[in-house]
């Protein structure tokens, strides 16, 4: 008990899951991903065989988290989800971190894991308004998150539709919520008592009755399942029109010889089976986040990814 404490106190905890099934090297040792490792500004992550965390130098910015394509490194997810909950109880939201002098209704750690899928997200989700204080990022150790969020920002709003739409705010001074109408009720809160405690006891039985995970099983990333919920919300039209430009395109060139093992090694279910015969790989763009395994794995040079220019810009799959 002395010994956990002390390495408790001497290793901060940060706040950062490695799921092993979830990984590329897991699925396929030869596979040259280095996404979390190249996005760690501080040298924590380590590939050996896979992603090692060195906690003594993580910074907790989750940068990471967001290069990740499949979710392999990722915070706490039960926590995102509730995250996104809390948000959702406000119209126009204020994010922040934890760090004080943040003003926010909703708080989390570092918001650097929002430097992709989920900044679109919040765009989308939001559109009376959302803002994120990064009023403090300039004195934190974490730094560039501002900069790669203000980026990310530029290039949403270079996104087909996204000009007018977009009212997320990067607030670079601290704001006020003096505006902010609040209900006190009793019932209104007994009311939000009732949804949080109904919305806990769902996710707490949907975990106990998840399988235990295997290599076989497809998953997709929280952020990518938040993202295509929030997309749902568009027109058709605008939906397959900002598709285009954000999700990438796998195609099969006349290398393939059909043998599927494409479908078998796609983490998220991105590559299917055509029903007619011959059989051969069909591809899912809402369900692919350019992990690029496929191409690794096929030997004939059967596949190629390319990914649309804006997936840098947003920094999807670790653009």
């Amino acid at each position: 008990m002395i010994e956990g404490t002390v390495l408790d106190l001497l290793v901060p905890a940060t706040g950062i899951e490695i799921d092993s099934l979830r990984c590329l090297h897991r699925r396929f040792a030869r596979s040259r991903c280095r996404f979390c490792a190249d996005a760690c500004p501080s040298g924590a992550m380590k590939l050996e065989a896979g992603p090692l965390l060195d906690a003594r130098r993580c910074t907790s910015c989750r940068r990471c988290e967001a290069a990740c394509p499949v979710g392999a490194v990722r915070g706490d997810e039960s926590a995102t989800e509730r995250l996104a909950v809390a948000l959702s109880e406000h119209q126009q939201p204020v994010l922040g971190c934890r760090r004080e002098g943040v003003t926010a209704q909703v708080r989390t750690g570092c918001l650097g894991f929002l430097e992709g899928e989920w900044l679109l997200t919040l765009a989308l989700l939001f559109p009376a308004g959302i803002t994120l204080n990064l009023s403090q990022c300039g004195r934190c150790d974490k730094t560039g998150t501002a900069e790669r969020l203000e980026a990310a920002l530029k290039g949403i709003r270079r996104l087909p539709g996204m000009a007018g739409r977009v009212m997320l705010h990067l607030a670079t001074e601290d704001v006020s919520l003096a505006g902010e109408e609040v209900d006190l009720s009793r019932r209104a809160f007994f009311s939000f008592l009732g949804r949080r405690s109904q919305e806990t006891a769902v996710q707490a039985v949907a975990r106990q009755l998840q399988p235990e995970p295997t290599l076989r099983q497809k998953q997709l990333p929280v952020r990518r399942r938040h993202l295509l919920q929030a997309l749902n919300r568009l027109s058709i039209a605008d939906r397959d029109a900002l598709g285009r430009e954000i999700f990438p395109a796998v195609s099969f060139t006349p290398s393939c010889t059909g043998c599927t093992g494409c479908v078998g090694i796609c983490p998220t279910g991105a590559i299917g089976i055509s029903d007619d015969e011959p059989l051969r790989p069909v591809f899912n763009p809402r369900l692919c986040t350019g992990c690029g395994l496929c191409r690794e794995f096929c030997r004939k040079g059967g596949v190629t990814v390319a990914r649309p220019a804006y997936t840098a810009l947003l920094a999807i799959a670790g653009g």
